[in-house]
């Protein structure tokens, strides 16, 4: 098509299917990236977020060896794993020193707080806290939180695909699509919106085919159970009350705006949270002296 490739990007734990790669995998793809002298920017932010004993998550720098070290690179941050997107805290593993380089220059921008660092390695000097009590938890509430959901959807009959990584679970709405178009797909996330539900629809991530949606289940059990009641409406109404009419369980969240929506839609959503934001008086009781 007459553009020139100069990189591979892999996501592993991969975002939004959840997929896991394997070693194998993972070098096939690294050796792919030598002979087409592609530089491999592998971000593995959801790492710690492998929930499932069954799994085994491997990182690229635990291979042996790395067929291309000067054209791999990895990231790494505490967004995800540590659930402080907030802190903005990232890392790149590169023994390509131009990138390195160029990445510290970048720095004098874009740098992370004395502070922060401080407070993060701390954090991450923890080894057995981080092994023994956080991760334990936290793998042991997202799996339960995962459970519940895909028991739910499959009392409600909806196909979606079973992984073991991350916070989100890739659910397959096709049937409640009255064409299969991108646009029927915005309408029906627009009805989930109605319902004070927000998903992330297929085309935001490039999806090929319409209806396939994000759900992020990653929160507690009675948002869940809140967020599946609603989620529950526009499929019953769809299917002219045929769905089980299971407590369902899931808190949706949306990766991006998505690419299909019209500038008018959005613009309609915008202009409704901007008259909310007007007429609400949470400004007014939480003034600055209050917080101070």
């Amino acid at each position: 098509q007459g553009v020139t490739v100069r990189a591979l990007i892999l996501l592993n734990p991969q975002n939004p299917l959840g997929d896991i790669y394997s070693l194998s995998e993972l070098r096939d793809y690294l050796e792919f990236a030598k002979r087409h002298e592609l530089h491999v920017i592998v971000d593995e932010i959801y790492m710690l977020s492998v929930f499932d004993e069954s799994a085994t998550f491997h990182s690229v720098l635990g291979m042996d060896r790395l067929p291309d070290p000067q054209r791999t690179h990895v990231m790494w941050g505490i967004s995800k794993d540590f659930a402080v997107s907030g802190i903005r805290f990232g890392t790149l593993y590169t023994e390509n020193q131009d990138v390195a380089n160029a990445v510290a220059s970048l720095c004098y921008f874009h740098g992370v707080c004395g502070p922060v660092q401080h407070k993060v390695a701390q954090l991450l000097r923890d080894r057995d806290w981080i092994n023994q009590v956080y991760l334990r938890a936290n793998h042991a509430r997202l799996k339960a939180a995962h459970t519940y959901v895909t028991d739910e959807l499959k009392t409600l009959g909806v196909p979606f695909l079973n992984r073991n990584a991350g916070f989100f679970v890739w659910i397959d709405f096709r049937k409640y699509l009255r064409t299969g178009t991108f646009e029927e797909e915005m309408l029906l996330w627009r009805r989930f919106l109605d319902n004070k539900v927000l998903l992330s629809c297929g085309k935001a991530f490039e999806c090929s085919e319409p209806g396939w949606f994000r759900i992020i289940f990653a929160d507690k059990t009675h948002r869940l159970q809140l967020g599946m009641q609603r989620i529950r409406k526009p499929c019953q109404s769809d299917q002219d009350g045929k769905a089980d009419s299971t407590d369902e369980v899931i808190f949706v969240s949306r990766h991006q705006e998505p690419t299909c929506a019209s500038s008018s839609n959005l613009g309609d959503l915008i202009g409704l949270l901007q008259q909310q934001m007007r007429s609400s008086d949470w400004l007014q009781k939480n003034t600055a002296e209050q917080f101070a």
